[in-house]
């Protein structure tokens, strides 16, 4: 959260260095126009503002996918969104997965995200929970595994979160 708000008061202060600054008059006259920067303005402040009135600012949502049928999943985006905290192990693109990463958890199972479109990471990156991995169009592809015992999602979800 703290890194939240000195990433927004850091915008808020480049915004208004640009926006007095006398040689920025082309950055002023077509992005930081009045209109745009006043409505930039309120937004920021008023999101400070909830956060100094004891309020909360949802910065990632809970991970959830829908099963669809074997090990092929939906959820109410295109992206591949991380389990937990872990490392990329593997990553590339077979003809059966297309292109795939495997993440090892801290809880020591195997996830396997393939049918990707694209893909964020890179082997090795360590990747905390909420993290995107890739995008998927129609169905991604995620197998669990625990040792060399594959397990559904719904058992995953019982034993880890």
């Amino acid at each position: 959260m703290i890194k939240c708000m000195i990433v927004m008061l850091t915008l808020l202060s480049v915004g208004s260095f640009i926006k007095m600054s006398p040689h920025a008059g082309a950055i002023n006259e077509y992005i930081l126009n009045d209109k745009y920067y006043k409505e930039v303005m309120y937004m920021g402040i008023s999101y400070i503002q909830q956060l100094f009135n004891g309020g909360s600012i949802e910065v990632s949502k809970q991970v959830s996918y829908t099963h669809l049928k074997d090990n092929y999943y939906t959820n109410d985006t295109n992206e591949v969104v991380n389990f937990s905290n872990g490392r990329v192990i593997y990553s590339g693109n077979q003809a059966i997965m297309g292109n795939y990463v495997i993440v090892l958890l801290k809880n020591n199972v195997e996830v396997t995200y393939a049918n990707l479109s694209d893909v964020f990471v890179e082997l090795y990156d360590s990747v905390e929970e909420g993290t995107i991995i890739g995008t998927y169009n129609e169905e991604v592809m995620i197998i669990f595994n625990e040792g060399v015992k594959e397990i559904d999602y719904e058992t995953f979800e019982e034993k880890y979160n």
